[in-house]
C-alpha cells in the first residue's frame, strides 16, 4: 500500500500557503528570521492546536481544535516571532466552497451551531435549504468550524478585517 502525499510546491499552488498557518500574531517571515524551534509555544497552548512545522516550527492545525487567542503562545516565546498581542492576531476568515452540502440541497449547518462570534449563519432566503452566509468582519479565524464540515468546504483565507 503506498502513500501519496503532495510537494509543498502543489500545495502552495492550491493554498497560497506552502507550510500552513503559523500561529496568531506571528508571520512566516518572523518564523523564519526569529524562531529558534524550542517548541515553547506549541508546549503553551491549552488547545493542543499547535505542532511541529517545517524545522519543528510551530503550525496550526486545526483539526485538533479552535484557536481562543488566549496569548500562551505568544507569552511562552523568548524570541521576537510575535507582534504585540492587542493587534488583530491574524488575516484570516472562513470562506465558504461549492462543496458545501447546502449547494447539493442537503441541510447542514453544523458550522453555524459552532461559530461563537455568529460570523457564519444559515441564510434562508435562498432555497431551496438556504446557503451559509459569512460576516468576515466579525469572523476571527479560529477555525472551530473547519473540522465540523463533512465535505471540507471550509477554508480560512487572508481577509484584510476592518478596525
Amino acid at each position: 500500500m503506498s502513500t501519496q502525499t503532495r510537494s509543498p510546491s502543489f500545495r502552495k499552488a492550491l493554498t497560497g500557503r506552502s507550510v500552513g498557518i503559523r500561529p496568531p500574531w506571528s508571520s512566516e517571515a518572523t518564523i523564519k528570521s526569529d524562531c529558534t524551534s524550542c517548541s515553547r509555544c506549541i508546549d503553551s497552548c491549552p488547545e493542543a492546536i499547535l505542532k511541529p512545522g517545517p524545522a519543528n516550527t510551530p503550525v496550526v492545525d486545526f483539526s485538533a481544535g479552535a484557536c481562543t487567542f488566549c496569548k500562551a503562545c505568544a507569552e511562552a516565546c523568548p524570541e521576537p516571532v510575535f507582534s504585540s498581542t492587542d493587534a488583530c492576531p491574524w488575516t484570516l476568515a472562513a470562506q465558504i466552497s461549492d462543496g458545501c452540502m447546502l449547494s447539493i440541497g442537503i441541510g447542514c449547518q453544523l458550522c453555524t451551531d459552532v461559530c461563537d462570534q455568529s460570523a457564519l449563519r444559515l441564510d434562508l432566503r435562498v432555497r431551496p435549504v438556504g446557503r451559509i452566509a459569512i460576516n468576515q468582519d466579525a469572523c476571527t479565524g479560529c477555525g472551530a468550524c473547519l473540522p465540523l464540515c463533512p465535505t471540507d468546504a471550509i477554508t480560512l483565507g487572508d481577509y484584510a478585517h476592518e478596525g
